[in-house]
């Protein structure tokens, strides 16, 4: 079944619209409300929808433009033979009429009836059962927003299941039910695992099995308790044995050190509190010779400093007063740079103001000749009439019309030229001598001879005199303007416009030129030039005075005022640069001079310190002397006392004796551990008697013999659950093996449709894609998964533009295999269906369509972005044949004859 033409009136938007269908590929395109989905639904309801249906699913095809009932018409092929369908939908009234290329047009309910089985079903959709048109060829008729959903994942009806199944089971499929002894075995099984497994497969309550399992357990927990009973006895022993070896470490070593370490800290701290006084004495001593030692030093460092110091202060008061004098010096010069500098720069200031002077006469003079040049091209302006460019516009456009007018006039009249005649011709009762022409306009009645009688019609009809009357507006038109702009025609009016717009812009040119003029307040800036001028001739004549009066003055190059401006432009920069170059020098000697003070006062300062800190010193070892005196009165000399040296010799003993015994401690830290040992000590004591009482308890029985005895018991109980167990199992293997042969058996109707999945997703994917799909005898085809790089996903589970992918090919696939039940032909109808997918997918989308295109398969494709699919479908399948339109066309082409593989169209808005 292939579609190859509709035909749709009155129908929503659509007053007359026909449509052509490619043989392979029909691409149509239009922007939203452009009416595609009207499309798609009034075809739809025309192929499945009973035509004498009412409600609502009629109702909305109804136009609100157009006057008149939905009518709609099919031209499509199916049963080898070309078929025209024509329903009009007007409820009861409505009428059907299906015709072939071989037999009588059939009407009404015979039409509806061969027309359902044409499609595969017993009987078109009644209006009161609208709710089930959306299943008819729902794998086939993918519309908006339905492109994601799983077309198997609803009930039969909707992607016909019996066909399907049909031609499937051609494909290999040769027995797909279960024999009798098959389903009588598997009962049998079924009973013996239910009387060990519930339905959830977990082990039935009450069973041999369940019963065998606790005894196994019971008997494992038995053989548990009697290995920890050992294991607590052995570990007793051993706990006892570690507390024997504690307790004997304690009283034969840790505890005898102990006490040994706090006797001798005890007369360690008792000798140094006896020696502690001769120590402290020898100490005192050694401390004041050595500090008597460093004191007599420093006097003697800091005698050197102060006389080094008071010879550079000396140096420094050299240092300034030559400083001093050259300050002068430097600063009388500059005085005398200053002054020359001044004067240069009011002679300066004076050429100046006498240029500033003469451009404000300049200026003066530009204006007054501006200003006449201006009152001669307002004279000159004022003198040509007032035509503007619009004015000249609409003269030369009237011009024209009355041109186009008279053109028209004339090539609608008629000609009229007599060559020769030896007869009298009379046009309107005049006579018409040989070569006199005359121009017809009008109907006219033309005489030739006697018995020869002529009425003559000029071309355009009616026309003719309309346009004459046009010329005449024309001309009066034209007359007017004319006179009110006072020319003959265009050109002298363009010729007088050029010229006044040509004096306007010199007028304008004039009006720039003055504006860069500053001539506001001319006149006064010139009055007070001479104040100013006469005020800095009296300052030069000052400093002229004031610079002779400087005896020391060197020669000037010349009298400043006698010099040009770049003269004394020169010398001022030569003393500017002089006067810089005397600030630095000036600069520099302040700096000078103020460093040389400062260290002349750090000196000072550093004397002054000096001279404190020796008679500190002085003071100090005056004291020192004496305190060293007395402490050789009291010891007669610098040897320690016999007393002192035999204490020290029984403390390095006793620090030796400690050293060997370990890391010195403090005595309380002793103290402590001793304390500590004592308590650790009482505490095994008591863990030695639980041990004992532990293992007299736990060594009452043989505990060896009862571990032999619950390991027997164990071994017998484990024997019995793995032989029960085993059964149980080998129960499920075959029940599962059962299973497995009756979903094999099922899988031989999915596998060819799987396997017909699998090339259409081999275009989209760059990696394998193997998909997954369920079959049961009552339910139909389920589970659709699809496995990605050992990972498997439930439809649902993938994304909207991978579902969106994943059901077209399954709809590619279905309509690949129902080929032969239709025909070898299969509309497959996609409307604005791929908006979940990315333009890297769109590609892949495409060439799965060309496969479906390559297989046989009819495919529509409407989108708002046809361009989408020019390059990757219309252009891949090649050109249109001739009487196609290939690219961009209207919808209303009805010829449908030859019928093209391609056809690309767009509905307008």
């Amino acid at each position: 079944m292939r579609l190859i033409s509709c035909r749709l009136r009155q129908v929503r938007q659509h007053g007359d619209l026909a449509v052509r269908f490619g043989r392979r590929l029909t691409l149509i395109g239009g922007a939203n409300e452009a009416g595609k989905s009207t499309l798609v639904e009034a075809l739809h309801k025309a192929l499945f929808l009973r035509a004498t249906a009412t409600g609502r699913g009629v109702e909305d095809l109804r136009s609100r433009l157009h006057a008149g009932l939905p009518e709609i018409e099919v031209r499509f092929e199916a049963a080898g033979l070309h078929w025209q369908l024509r329903k009009r939908f007007a409820g009861a009234g409505g009428t059907c009429q299906l015709s072939g290329s071989d037999g009588p047009a059939l009407n009404g309910a015979a039409a509806e009836e061969r027309l359902a089985q044409l499609l595969g079903y017993e009987a078109p959709v009644e209006g009161r059962r609208i709710a089930q048109l959306p299943e008819r060829w729902a794998h086939l008729w993918v519309r908006q927003g339905e492109s994601g959903l799983n077309p198997i994942g609803a009930n039969q009806e909707c992607y016909d299941y019996n066909r399907l199944v049909d031609q499937l089971q051609a494909r290999g499929s040769e027995e797909a039910l279960a024999s009798g002894l098959d389903r009588r075995v598997m009962e049998l099984i079924e009973q013996q695992v239910a009387a060990s497994y519930t339905s959830t497969g977990r082990v039935k309550a009450g069973s041999d099995l369940a019963t065998a399992l606790q005894r196994a357990q019971d008997a494992a927990e038995q053989l548990g308790l009697a290995q920890q009973r050992l294991a607590d006895l052995e570990t007793a022993m051993e706990q006892l044995r570690t507390i024997g070896e504690r307790l004997e470490m304690i009283d034969r070593q840790q505890r005898p050190s102990l006490q040994r370490q706090l006797q001798l800290q005890r007369n360690q701290r008792l000798l140094q509190s006896q020696l502690q006084p001769l120590i402290q004495q020898q100490q005192l001593w050694s401390e004041l010779n050595s500090q008597q030692q460093q004191q007599r030093q420093e006097q003697r460092q800091r005698q050197q400093h102060s006389e080094q110091r008071l010879e550079e202060q000396r140096r420094l008061q050299a240092e300034q007063e030559q400083q001093r004098l050259q300050l002068q010096q430097r600063s009388l010069e500059q005085q005398r740079q200053r002054q020359h500098q001044e004067l240069l720069q009011q002679v300066l200031d004076l050429r100046q103001l006498e240029a500033e002077q003469a451009q404000l006469l300049d200026h003066q003079q530009l204006l007054q000749r501006l200003q006449s040049e201006a009152d001669q091209l307002k004279a000159r302006l004022a003198a040509l009439p007032a035509i503007e460019a619009k004015q000249v516009r609409e003269l030369r456009q009237a011009e024209q019309a009355l041109l186009q007018a008279e053109t028209r006039c004339q090539a609608l009249a008629t000609g009229l030229e007599v060559i020769a005649s030896d007869q009298p011709i009379q046009l309107e009762g005049e006579p018409l001598q040989p070569g006199e022409r005359r121009q017809l306009s009008r109907p006219v009645q033309l005489q030739v001879g006697t018995g020869v009688v002529l009425r003559l019609h000029p071309g355009g009809g009616d026309n003719l005199p309309e346009l004459q009357r046009q010329a005449a507006q024309c001309q009066r038109q034209l007359q007017r303007l004319r006179q009110e702009l006072g020319v003959e025609h265009s050109d002298a009016a363009e010729a007088i416009e050029r010229q006044r717009r040509t004096l306007e812009s010199d007028l304008t040119n004039l009006r720039q030129a003055a504006r860069t003029i500053p001539w506001s307040g001319l006149q006064e800036r010139l009055e007070h030039l001479n104040p100013r001028r006469q005020r800095l001739q009296q300052a030069i004549q000052g400093q002229q005075r004031a610079l002779e009066r400087l005896a020391s003055e060197p020669a000037a190059p010349g009298n400043p005022l006698s010099l040009d401006r770049n003269a004394l432009e020169s010398w001022l920069e030569q003393i500017k640069a002089s006067s810089t170059a005397l600030g630095h020098d000036l600069e520099r000697l302040e700096q000078q001079q103020l460093q040389l003070q400062s260290r002349e006062r750090q000196l000072q300062s550093a004397l002054e310190d000096n001279r404190s800190r020796l008679a500190q010193l002085e003071g100090s070892l005056k004291v020192i002397d004496e305190r060293l005196q007395a402490l050789d009165a009291q010891q007669a000399g610098q040897q320690a006392p016999p007393q002192l040296l035999e204490g020290q010799r029984q403390l390095q003993a006793i620090d030796a004796e400690l050293a060997q015994l370990g890391h010195p401690a403090d005595p309380q830290a002793l103290e402590d551990a001793l304390a500590a040992l004592e308590q650790e000590k009482s505490a095994l004591l008591t863990q030695r008697g639980q041990a004992e009482q532990r293992c007299q308890s736990l060594g009452a029985l043989n505990p060896l013999a009862d571990l032999e005895q619950r390991q027997a018991a164990w071994e017998d109980a484990e024997a019995e659950r793995q032989r029960l167990e085993g059964r149980a199992q080998a129960l499920l293997l075959l029940q599962e093996r059962f299973h497995r042969a009756q979903a094999e058996l099922a899988q031989r109707y999915s596998e060819p449709l799987r396997e017909a999945i699998g090339p259409y997703l081999a275009e989209l994917f760059d990696e394998p894609q193997q998909p997954l799909l369920g079959f049961d005898p009552q339910q139909g085809f389920q589970d659709l998964q699809l496995r990605q790089r050992e990972q498997t996903y439930a439809f649902q589970q993938l994304s909207g533009g991978m579902r969106e992918q994943l059901a077209t090919a399954l709809r590619l696939a279905m309509a690949e295999v129902l080929l032969p039940a239709y025909d070898n032909g299969l509309p497959l109808l996609f409307d604005d269906a791929f908006s979940q997918s990315d333009p890297q997918r769109l590609q892949g989308l495409q060439r799965m369509l060309r496969r479906g295109l390559q297989q046989g398969v009819q495919i529509v494709l409407l989108s708002c972005n046809p361009s989408d699919y020019i390059d990757g479908l219309v252009n891949a399948e090649g050109s249109a044949p001739a009487g196609a339109e290939q690219g961009t066309s209207k919808a209303n082409n009805t010829d449908p004859e030859p019928w093209p593989d391609v056809i690309s169209l767009e509905l307008k808005r």
